[in-house]
């Protein structure tokens, strides 16, 4: 076939079965004849007779015969269609091709004078109404494409502006702290600039003081050669005897008054570790209260060295009842140092029993802040073993709840290993109720991540049921601690822990703890806690779920967008869930944004479920007329997915009863965009629009005029929707009027034989 030519008879093979076509008029004008030969030609490629292919395209066959015989001008629609089954069978016609044949069919209506005029004037008007529809059809899909792109903006920019309201938060945060650090690296700078100066002046300061040290060392021996050359060994007066004996003989025989005089003169000649051996030796023999009155009266001397020197040899010289009667002593000259000094050695050396009985005699003084004192101090420092030791040795004393209380401070200070090595030798040993006290500062005091690592730790020895104790009281702090053990279980993978602690929070705590909890797990993105927070208050206290929304409104995200994200990060089933208990609160609009979401942002299948679900709760939003209304007032996409996820639910009944009310309100322009966005919305490994839509023609040809119908066939067709129009017509083939209707439509635009009077009109007025 030629690519510049308008095809002939030698150009394209003959019809083998015949046309029955008569042979061309020899009057015939050379223009009309030139398109019936191409005409001719390129239908016997087809392989058909003329009344077959006038059934094929609804055509009468003598109209078809007349365009073959060059007896009338066809519209180009039929040159066109004979194009496209041409390009079914054999080669497809080129646009040179087309266009030759467009010029010829141009030529041969020049010949016609009015009828030719008219018949020209009616193509044109077809193909101007052809261009008209095929603009409206685009105008809608525009305007549909335009919509959903501007509902993609509109979620892209609350996504964007939540990203920059957390960006700017995290800037803010991060420049504050940076702000800090830098101001504190700029203290320490200027510090270590000053310490670098100090130590240059102690370092000179201190090479000057050693010379002047070694000067009055030597100073010092000359005056003790004289002192020893004034006193002779015979001498029985105190002030003959040499130096070491006179400090023995004020040791054993000299006053409280005369023992400071003494210490205060070797102070003076710069002896002061003989000094301190005569504090020390005076407190081992001495009576204790001959013993802190020494003691006061170093400390107001201002020889605080000395006396603790002596202290810490007390404890190991000295009965522990007598160790007690000198705390409480010192206790009672308020000298607090002195008593931390004796606690402290008494920890270190006394044994447990020896502990105890330094605390029995404290309390029995009436020393009750020092026991607690002395019985942390040893609980917190000593073994195990001892620790144990020391809780039997207190039963059924005076101290024994003081122990207990001595359990705050060693669970929050020993290592976990130790306090969980402890509780389990104390419940070996029948101290249960220590056991319960030092497990119980454990969960009060300890960090998140120390409370996870303790419930590890008794669970490996064994000890259930102190862990789910453990675990218990540490729920029952502050929100802050409660929501950073939320975070640290999530981390840890123990979520079922995490769900336990969530459900807690939002069945005991206040409304303003349970809105501060959703708040901050949405706000770090921890959204499963955040959701189940939410869905456990509302099961719990359904009565207070609008003050709770109060609240969230007050902080991020706010109430609506919080419904939103429980709805979306679900299953249908607690989708559904949240939707009943929303109702059940009197909060509608709430209520509405989940079923709007579930329907119109999560799969077809997961909506068909949640509406089920609904359905079978007998909800009023999915009875049949509440779902009609909701159709004839949503727009078409949400339409095509409401009876997509009917369909898929098996609710059948309901979606025959919407399709059948939109069916009523809807134009054939209408249902042909519903059938489009069904295709559009389905899901095309588990397509349900098939479904949909032989229930929709089933309704419409029952329903519709044969007219609408017919209207309908056309619009898909214009539509590009050719298997649906298909479709239509197989359905609506049962009524009697359907084809006449459909055919009548096809060619209301062919050229037709006028009457004789109109041939007798036009000839009088020729004339």
């Amino acid at each position: 076939m030629s690519d510049s030519s308008v095809p002939n008879a030698s150009t394209v093979p003959r019809n083998p079965t015949g046309s029955r076509l008569l042979p061309l008029k020899g009057d015939l004008h050379p223009a009309k004849r030139a398109l019936a030969e191409a005409l001719r030609a390129l239908f016997a490629g087809l392989d058909v007779s003329v009344r077959r292919y006038a059934a094929r395209q609804h055509l009468d066959a003598s109209t078809v015969t007349r365009y073959l015989n060059g007896e009338r001008v066809p519209d180009w629609s039929f040159i066109a269609e004979l194009a496209e089954e041409i390009a079914q069978v054999s080669t497809p016609l080129t646009t040179d091709v087309l266009e030759a044949l467009r010029a010829s069919r141009q030529s041969a209506l020049q010949t016609q004078r009015r009828g030719g005029a008219l018949q020209d004037l009616q193509g044109q008007l077809a193909e101007a109404d052809e261009e008209t529809r095929r603009i409206r059809l685009s105008e809608r899909a525009l305007e549909q494409a335009l919509a959903e792109r501007e509902r993609a903006l509109s979620h892209s920019l609350s996504r964007c502006q939540y990203l920059r309201t957390k960006i700017g938060k995290e800037r803010t945060a991060h420049t504050a702290e940076l702000l800090v650090w830098h101001g504190e690296w700029q203290q320490i700078f200027e510090e270590c600039r000053d310490l670098r100066l100090d130590v240059k002046q102690l370092e000179e300061a201190l090479a000057l003081t050693r010379a002047e040290l070694i000067a009055a060392e030597g100073e010092c021996h000359r005056l003790e050669v004289e002192l020893e050359a004034m006193f002779p060994r015979n001498s029985d007066s105190l002030g003959a005897l040499p130096l070491l004996d006179a400090l023995e003989a004020a040791d054993r025989t000299s006053s409280v008054a005369e023992l400071l005089a003494v210490v205060g003169d070797l102070e003076a000649r710069t002896q002061k570790a003989m000094a301190r051996e005569l504090v020390t030796s005076a407190s081992r023999s001495r009576e204790v209260t001959d013993v802190a009155a020494l003691l006061a009266g170093l400390h107001e001397a201002g020889f605080t060295a000395h006396a603790e020197a002596a202290l810490a040899a007390l404890v190991m010289t000295r009965p522990a009842g007598e160790i007690a009667a000198l705390t409480v002593e010192l206790h009672h000259a308020a000298l607090g140092d002195f008593v931390a000094v004796l606690l402290s050695s008494s920890v270190k050396l006394h044994t447990p029993c020896d502990i105890i009985g330094v605390a029995v005699q404290l309390s029995d003084s009436g020393c009750g802040e020092v026991v607690h004192a002395l019985l942390s101090a040893a609980f917190v420092s000593r073994t195990v073993a001892d620790a144990v030791a020391l809780a039997i040795w207190a039963a059924s004393t005076q101290v024994e709840s003081a122990t207990l209380t001595a359990m705050g401070p060693t669970g929050a200070r020993r290592d976990l290993n130790e306090v969980v090595e402890l509780a389990l030798a104390l419940r070996h040993a029948g101290r249960v109720d220590h056991t319960h006290a030092l497990l119980t500062a454990v969960a009060e005091q300890r960090s998140a991540k120390e409370i996870i690592a303790t419930l590890e730790y008794l669970a490996a020895k064994g000890l259930l049921a102190e862990a789910e104790e453990v675990f218990a009281v540490t729920q029952s702090r502050d929100v802050v601690h409660v929501l950073s053990l939320i975070r640290s279980l999530i981390e840890e993978g123990v979520t079922d822990r995490a769900v336990a602690v969530v459900n807690r929070v939002a069945r005991d705590r206040s409304i303003g703890d349970v809105a501060n909890m959703i708040s901050h797990l949405y706000s770090t993105s921890h959204f499963p806690q955040a959701d189940q927070a939410l869905m456990s208050f509302l099961r719990a206290v359904p009565d207070k779920a609008p003050f709770l929304f109060r609240l969230l409104d007050d902080m991020y995200p706010g109430a609506e967008e919080t419904v939103r994200m429980t709805a979306a990060s679900g299953d249908p089933e607690k989708a559904a869930a949240l939707f009943h208990l929303l109702e059940s609160a009197d909060l509608p609009v709430l209520a509405e944004g989940v079923f709007h979401e579930t329907l119109t942002q999560r799969p077809t299948g997961h909506a068909g479920r949640f509406l089920q679900v609904l359905v079978g709760a007998e909800a009023v939003v999915c009875q049949r007329q509440a779902l009609l209304e909701r159709a004839r007032s949503a727009p078409g996409t949400e339409v095509a997915r409401l009876l997509l996820a009917l369909a898929g639910a098996d609710l059948l009944e309901e979606a025959a009863f919407v399709v059948r009310g939109v069916v009523e309100a809807y134009s054939p322009a209408e249902v042909m965009l519903l059938i489009k966005q069904l295709r559009s919305v389905d899901h095309p490994t588990r397509p349900k629009a098939d479904g949909v839509l032989q229930l929709l023609l089933g309704v419409l040809v029952g329903t519709w005029q044969v007219d609408d119908q017919v209207a309908l066939v056309m619009t898909l067709s214009e539509a590009d929707m050719g298997a649906d129009a298909k479709r239509l017509i197989r359905v609506a083939s049962s009524l009697s009027q359907f084809k006449p209707a459909l055919r009548a439509e096809e060619t209301k635009h062919a050229q037709k034989v006028f009457s004789r009077a109109f041939w007798k009109s036009f000839s009088a007025e020729a004339g």
